[in-house]
């Protein structure tokens, strides 16, 4: 339903006042992403450090390197209060990053420039790339979300491909852990606070010897959760995650090195913090089904606050991740060096879902998925021309066999298309070799080129067994498809001064087509897709196209008052051709993907960071985005005028920090705003789920004592207790199907205390 349609009142209306205060504020203000890591040593002027990436497969001044990159510490994630990786939105302009309509609250869904996936169905593809230790992740529901020992995050804006083993066409990712070292050490970290909070991680290295070193962490992280059900004592939203990771290091020789790493995570949780903000009366299947039982389908059903609802069958939702990986580098000569990185994971989901909002036994779904996932990357990174090009190679191949066991409850004596069990599976190779080439060509001037190509095999079938008063019949098929291409990307460079430089680039990014399992055999009865699919086995119906964009991007990096200012703008504007749209079709409870036309996005990303004195930084980014489709082509439930999915026209980040030496110790506090504007949590012509626009106040207070030996803090997250809304599902639309329509609520106000010992 529209959002006017649901009578939540006090919605945040963005003034044109508001807007140029946040843009002033980001201004004057600087880059969260961009905080000072205290490893590194800070300008001889007491002003902002160099901050070094590699992002570019070498180590480059951020400040220097042509691509639209945000890179944050792990102490800077720290003052932030950053867990997990569904936190990062609030570190970079034009990134959201929250759970998936379709997973649990672990289930991440990130979106870079209105690029991203919002389901985590197998033959779905994510736009935005999560790599851990430079492995990719392929399922975002198999994510290790939480931060355990983090060095440092760095996410990259735009397509990524030509120096990236698996490429993705919106952005990435990447979680980059510390690795073990020759210092025996680690620390104890403990928090506690409201909801019966409780989190404990550890970590400790120990030097075998001068040239083996072992690292062993580990974390749980409880926490209740916050809707009611009136009707039982159960909450939903709730988190309860256990965590480890195991890592060798040996240095074999002078110049080869060998890292081993064994990760794994068990995530559950009560399922989403789902509340019913609208009830149709007339919807035909609940009346017919309370019917039964003399009941009527009324206002009861819906939340009378939105931290409760009715009730609802239980809900579970459980992810145990296991990956292990091993990383040989070996420096070739004085130039050259040569790089595997070897990984195999496995996952194992259940996921029991209740979508009728309370109503016992209405609509109930259950998912059992398995995935295996192995990769191996072989790079070849350089110098040539006495040190004028530099250049990164490489090939990768990936395979996965993600396989879904499902039900899919209804009442069996009502008219619904109830398929009660469904087995489908995917399997997946991918290939690729890429390469990109950075030629200094004067002193100022650098010109980049690079390519990919790729190659995705895919097959994958489904099976169905169906139930109810009004099967669907003949539920069964398999599809299998194939996808190629040529990836460039041009930039060109100019470092006017070593404190300001400008660059522009053309990058081709690309998401392999698929197959839509689950469509092509019930068309017979699905007037949606009769029209694009009159073959009840037409391959070209079961397999969905690729999608190609084509992003056009400029900025400028500056260093300004004796690296006092920090001031980075980028400019970007995105060609979309046969962009990958999940649809859906009520008639036989589909969903599917299909491609539309032609689309674009275009924006301004804006990141500063002063820092007036010593002990004071205040930071903030702010990302205006344009996001339409210009022709959805033979696409439907989509116009021209639908909302582009997970696109707010503004956001913004500000903050500020102060360090104050007290005694021997010191103290430091910070207080951050992160503001959103509406944004659409689904694809439809309709516009039926339009978040409103909402801001989140966060802060910490902490004490740290001499030699940072031990600390303890204050923190609060969402500390105005601000109602906020984080997706939806809506069915209510359709008077046929459920009839109700669910916000899933963010978390309200959270305060706990944190207690750290290094040693």
């Amino acid at each position: 339903m529209n959002i006017t349609r649901n009578k939540i009142t006090g919605m945040h209306r963005v003034s044109v006042t508001a807007i140029a205060v946040a843009i002033s504020m980001a201004a004057s203000s600087g880059c969260e992403a961009q905080a000072m890591d205290p490893s590194q040593a800070s300008d001889a002027s007491g002003g902002l450090p160099d901050i070094v990436v590699t992002a570019e497969k070498r180590k480059t001044n951020i400040q220097q390197t042509p691509l639209a990159i945000t890179a944050v510490s792990s102490e800077d994630l720290r003052t932030k209060n950053v867990e997990s990786l569904l936190d990062i939105g609030a570190l970079a302009p034009n990134v959201l990053a929250g759970s998936q309509s379709t997973g649990g609250t672990q289930s991440g869904g990130f979106f870079v420039r209105g690029i991203g996936q919002d389901r985590s169905g197998i033959t779905f593809d994510q736009g935005v790339g999560v790599y851990v230790d430079d492995v990719f992740v392929s399922r975002s529901d198999s994510s290790f979300l939480s931060l355990l020992d983090v060095d440092r995050i760095e996410i990259l804006r735009g397509p990524q491909g030509t120096l990236f083993g698996k490429n993705t066409i919106g952005g990435a990712i990447r979680y980059i852990s510390r690795q073990p070292s020759s210092r025996l050490g680690g620390y104890v970290d403990v928090t506690a606070g409201n909801f019966n909070r409780l989190g404990i991680k550890a970590s400790i290295n120990v030097p075998l010897s001068d040239t083996f070193f072992v690292k062993a962490t580990f974390g749980i992280i409880k926490e209740d959760g916050y809707v009611s059900h009136i009707m039982g004592d159960r909450k939903d939203g709730n988190q309860d995650i256990r965590m480890g990771r195991l890592q060798f290091r040996a240095l074999l020789s002078d110049r080869l090195t060998v890292d081993l790493t064994a990760d794994y995570m068990v995530s559950e949780n009560n399922g989403r913090a789902y509340t019913v903000f609208y009830i149709d009366p007339n919807s035909s299947y609940p009346r017919a089904y309370l019917a039964k039982t003399g009941q009527p389908f009324d206002s009861r059903y819906q939340s009378t606050s939105p931290y409760n609802r009715y009730g609802g069958d239980d809900q579970h939702y459980r992810d145990a991740n296991f990956s292990v990986s091993g990383v040989i580098n070996l420096e070739v000569g004085d130039h050259f060096n040569l790089k595997s990185i070897t990984a195999y994971s496995a996952a194992n989901i259940t996921n029991i879902s209740s979508w009728d909002g309370g109503l016992p036994k209405l609509f109930d779904t259950g998912l059992y998925r398995t995935t295996n996932q192995f990769s191996e990357e072989l790079q070849l990174t350089g110098k040539l021309w006495d040190d004028r090009l530099d250049f990164a190679t490489g090939l990768y191949y990936l395979t996965e066999s993600p396989y879904d066991n499902a039900y899919n409850y209804a009442a069996t004596d009502v008219e619904y298309p109830a398929p009660r069990l469904t087995t489908q599976g995917q399997t997946v190779n991918s290939y690729a070799a890429f390469g990109q080439f950075t030629l200094k060509a004067t002193e100022k001037l650098s010109l980049t080129a690079g390519i990919r190509y790729s190659r995705d095999n895919k097959s994958a079938n489904s099976t169905r067994t169906d139930a109810g008063a009004k099967p669907v019949t003949g539920y069964f098929g398999s599809g299998k498809g194939s996808w190629d291409n040529f990836s460039p990307r041009l930039a060109i460079q100019y470092q006017w001064s070593p404190t300001f430089m400008t660059y522009a680039s053309v990058t081709k990014g690309f998401r392999s087509g698929g197959i839509n399992i689950l469509t092509s055999p019930i068309s017979r009865t699905s007037p949606g897709l009769v029209a694009r699919c009159p073959d009840a086995f037409n391959y070209s119906c079961q397999t969905y196209e690729p999608e190609v964009v084509w992003n056009y991007e400029g900025g400028l990096r500056a260093d300004l008052f004796d690296h006092h200012v920090r001031f980075n703008l980028t400019g970007f504007y995105m060609k979309y051709s046969n962009q990958q749209l999940t649809a859906r079709d009520d008639t036989v409870n589909l969903v599917y993907i299909q491609n539309v036309g032609k689309a674009h996005r275009g924006g301004v990303e804006l990141e500063t960071i002063i820092k007036p004195f010593d002990g004071l930084t205040l930071n903030g980014n702010l990302g205006y985005l344009d996001a339409k489709y210009d022709n959805v082509g033979s696409a439907t439930g989509v116009n021209t005028n639908s909302l582009v999915l997970r696109s707010p026209k503004w956001n913004y980040n500000i903050g500020a920090t102060y360090d104050a030496p007290v005694g021997s110790g010191s103290v430091l506090g910070n207080i951050s705003y992160s503001y959103r504007s509406s944004q659409s949590t689904a694809s439809s012509d309709t516009n039926s789920l339009v978040v409103p626009a909402y801001g989140l106040l966060n802060a910490r207070l902490e004490y740290r004592a001499p030699n940072k030996k031990w600390s303890i803090a204050v923190l609060a997250t969402n500390l105005t207790n601000k109602l906020y809304y984080i997706g939806g599902v809506d069915f209510g639309i359709k008077e046929h199907i459920i009839g109700l329509s669910q916000w899933d609520v963010g978390r309200p106000r959270e305060v706990a205390a944190n207690v750290r010992f290094n040693f």
